[in-house]
């Protein structure tokens, strides 16, 4: 029905953007015609069923790929009425073709929109579901992905279209559903596949490959700026918090994103999302949200990755990690107070690794959860070890990283590995970096304020680097502070009075902390920091890393300074 007279103006190019964008959304394969009905846009749908890429169809009149086009349409067009038949496409495929009449602000017909659906098909999903579409999203899953990908990439072959894909990976979306649940995790993944399809134009192929991953297949651009334009925008578009229902705070996200361009990336679809999916890993390697190109040499890199994250899998499986047990010796007592806990990782192949060349990567492939876990029961099972030996009370140091304090389960886990263990609440010290603690969302406080209430001592590790203020500081559940290990060999060095080591120790102090120096390793620091009051110290001037039987055999010999 036309219009009535009070209707919106709008322009013809609004209308048309709106037409356009309601095309791809339905599920049905459909276009947009002029009055002629000649083609002027068509939805992924019509392609797939017309199999044309959408620059062979565009411009052509409809009749020209069904069969046979009654007479009757004729009179449909003339008279603007809606007109229905079953007709063949040219590839032989019975429909049911319907047009509607698409009315302009002056309530005159401005063109047609046509919609064809296979005989038979009474929705877009059966009733049991249709594995083409994802259920949670409503965007296409892989195997329909891959079909339309074949008609571009078709189309790319014949040199009509340069095919640019986009795989969309949600960095760190497994701690989602982690410390919020699966229904959160549900909600960001629908509000994630909205924003992809409001930063992306209708004609773009955009569908939910695997869980946390994304594609979307552009075929109208050509340079480098502009694919990186569409990657950064999309970047920003994961980027902006997620408000989820039955969460406190926002979750904040980043998005990774790996570029493949065919032809020269790849000749058909699974090739392509192949080398789309080895750029994405590249690109969490540089570091979360940010995007990377397939190039000849992605693929020996990625692979390279690959293994080193599976040998660090097997690592932690099957027991190759180490823990060696440093001492913090009291300057008033002399004596080990506390043993702090470091990993290593002895491999077969390559000997001892030190943690500064796996713990990044354990980060960046999602391995740190269970390996800190390792680290945290081995360390209470060595402390509680000593305890039964007869070893005097000490305190036992493990590092633990913003992400785990987080998790939803650390809480309990921690209390079971306790219980488990049989050590005290109070014999535990988790130390996390100040710049973890002061960057650290409400629900990573929440979690230190659970922890500390447990009787669990928290020191802010590398103290310093964070430039924390004393009046943000002191709202943080904090037992202690550790100097950073710079400032620390500042001290007697010729252009340096050792000011900004002095200066944390008298925050420290200031706000009833134990004060630790990491580090040490030279009788002029040791005395310089014995002046200062620090109260505790580490480092090789008193002992390197020891395995847990020469520890206890260290202490075991009573007061080392």
């Amino acid at each position: 029905m036309p219009p009535s007279d009070n209707a919106p103006p709008n322009s013809s190019a609004d209308d048309g953007m709106f037409m356009t964008a309601l095309l791809h959304l339905m599920e049905d394969a459909c276009a947009t015609l002029d009055t002629q009905t000649r083609i002027t846009s068509v939805n992924a749908g019509m392609e797939e069923l017309l199999e044309m890429h959408q620059s062979r169809l565009l411009g052509r009149p409809l009749a020209d790929f069904f069969d046979p086009m009654s007479s009757r349409i004729d009179d449909a067009i003339r008279d603007g009425c809606a007109w229905e038949s079953h007709v063949a496409t040219t590839s032989g495929q019975t429909v049911r073709l319907q047009l509607y009449p698409a009315y302009g602000a002056d309530g005159d017909v401005a063109g047609w929109v046509a919609t064809a659906r296979m005989i038979g098909q009474g929705t877009a999903r059966t009733e049991d579901g249709d594995a083409s579409y994802d259920p949670l999203t409503n965007l296409p899953g892989r195997a329909l992905v891959i079909r339309r990908l074949g008609l571009d990439l078709q189309a790319a072959k014949n040199g009509e279209a340069q095919v640019t894909l986009l795989c969309v990976d949600i960095d760190g979306f497994d701690a989602v559903n982690r410390e919020h649940g699966r229904a959160a995790g549900d909600q960001v993944l629908i509000e994630t596949a909205r924003r992809l399809g409001r930063s992306m134009r209708a004609s773009n192929i955009i569908g939910r490959l695997q869980e946390d991953m994304f594609i979307v297949a552009i075929a109208d651009i050509r340079s480098h700026e502009q694919i990186n334009a569409v990657a950064q925008r999309l970047i920003a578009a994961i980027a902006v918090p997620y408000h989820v229902k039955g969460t406190r705070d926002p979750i904040i996200l980043t998005a990774s994103i790996g570029i493949a361009i065919a032809p020269e990336s790849g000749h058909d679809a699974d090739e392509l999302i192949g080398h789309a999916l080895a750029a994405v890993d590249l690109a969490k390697q540089t570091g979360a949200g940010t995007y990377q190109f397939y190039t000849n040499h992605t693929g020996g890199e990625v692979r390279e990755r690959r293994s080193q994250v599976n040998k660090l899998r097997r690592a932690i499986d099957q027991g190759q990690l180490r823990l060696m047990y440093q001492p913090k010796v009291s300057l008033a007592s002399g004596k080990i107070v506390a043993a702090e806990a470091l990993v290593r990782w002895q491999d077969p192949e390559s000997g001892m690794i030190m943690p500064g060349d796996f713990i990044p990567l354990a980060e960046d492939a999602g391995l740190i959860d269970p390996l800190g876990q390792r680290v945290l029961i081995e360390a209470c099972e060595a402390l509680a070890h000593w305890k039964k030996s007869g070893m005097p009370f000490l305190r036992i140091a493990v590092n633990v990283s913003a992400r785990e304090i987080a998790r939803s389960s650390f809480h309990d886990d921690l209390v079971r590995i306790m219980k488990d263990t049989g050590i005290e609440p109070d014999s535990l010290e988790l130390e996390i970096t100040e710049s973890a603690v002061m960057e650290g969302a409400e629900d990573v406080i929440r979690s230190l304020r659970d922890i500390r209430a447990l009787g669990v001592h928290l020191t802010a590790d590398d103290f310093g680097t964070g430039y924390a203020s004393l009046s943000y500081l002191r709202n943080f559940p904090l037992d202690g502070i550790k100097i950073d290990t710079t400032f620390v060999s500042d001290i007697g060095c010729p252009d340096s009075d050792g000011g900004l080591a002095s200066a944390v120790i008298a925050v420290g102090h200031c706000l009833d902390m134990n004060v630790v120096a990491e580090g040490v390793e030279t009788e002029d620091q040791l005395d310089f920091l014995r002046w200062r009051d620090c109260d505790e110290v580490q480092g090789f001037l008193i002992s390197e890393p020891l395995a847990a039987d020469d520890f206890a055999a260290l202490v075991n010999k009573g007061a080392v300074l």
